[in-house]
């Protein structure tokens, strides 16, 4: 494996492969289903490429001054406008940029069990092969 490691960064060599294009149902966690959608494809690790449509709720944090901060958006009907990271079963680190009914943007890390899909999402994976 190729790999080289700052402080602050790690950089892995490989390729990119099979592409999964899924449309989760709705009450399905985000974080959960991505991985089941590994799994099922037999996907050790992917790159989240894209995903858009609605969660009932929203559950974000992210590393202030003070340390991790929670964001609560209420719905019904977050809209997500952004998702991305990457699928590690256990380990998923996925980020989000959501709007609420009136259109204020959030953006942080999803959390586990606390986003989940109103009517569908729409996500598109990648497999990442490592050198």
């Amino acid at each position: 494996m190729n790999l080289a490691t700052t402080e602050e960064s790690q950089v892995q060599g490989g390729r990119l492969g099979r592409l999964v294009i899924a449309r989760l149902k709705p009450n399905e966690d985000l974080i959960d289903s991505a991985e089941a959608l590994c799994k099922d494809h037999g996907i050790h690790l992917a790159v989240v490429r894209g995903g858009l449509g609605s969660l009932i709720d929203a559950q974000l944090c992210y590393l202030g001054r003070q340390g991790m901060i929670e964001i609560r958006v209420d719905g019904p009907g977050v809209e997500i406008l952004s998702v991305s990271g990457e699928i590690i079963s256990g380990e998923s680190r996925l980020q989000a940029v959501v709007a609420d009914a009136d259109g204020k943007l959030y953006a942080g890390r999803l959390e586990r069990g606390k986003n989940l899909t109103f009517i569908t999402v729409e996500l598109t994976l990648q497999e990442w092969l490592p050198d």
